[in-house]
């Protein structure tokens, strides 16, 4: 099960995920969904350490819940990636389409920089 953090810095809605990348989960898809957020920014962050997805099913099912995501027009960033998944998105030239960063600290940065 995917554990879900929002948070919200100035006029962003940040929505950390964990554990699990489940773009079907109701609990996600109101948040995206709801009147008051409607012309929110929202920045989508994906913590990669130990997700389930990834182990049942692969990355190629990781990265599709990804290219569901961006559909709602988050801005998704993936923390925590290993070498060869970051190889992977390069390879599947997915690279450009989501910001990578080691850690959480990183995030915040680039949230503070925009």
């Amino acid at each position: 099960m995917q554990r879900i953090i929002t948070e919200k810095i100035g006029d962003k809605q940040i929505i950390l995920l964990q554990g699990n990348v489940d773009a079907a989960d109701h609990r996600l898809f109101r948040r995206f969904q709801s009147p008051r957020n409607l012309h929110q920014e929202y920045r989508l962050w994906i913590d990669c350490t130990d997700l389930e997805c990834i182990k049942d099913y692969g990355f190629c099912h990781f990265v599709n819940q990804l290219l569901l995501l961006r559909n709602s027009k988050a801005s998704i960033t993936l923390m925590h990636l290993s070498t060869q998944q970051r190889q992977l998105l390069r390879l599947l030239k997915l690279d450009s389409v989501f910001t990578v960063v080691d850690e959480l600290k990183d995030a915040y940065q680039l949230v503070m920089v925009s």
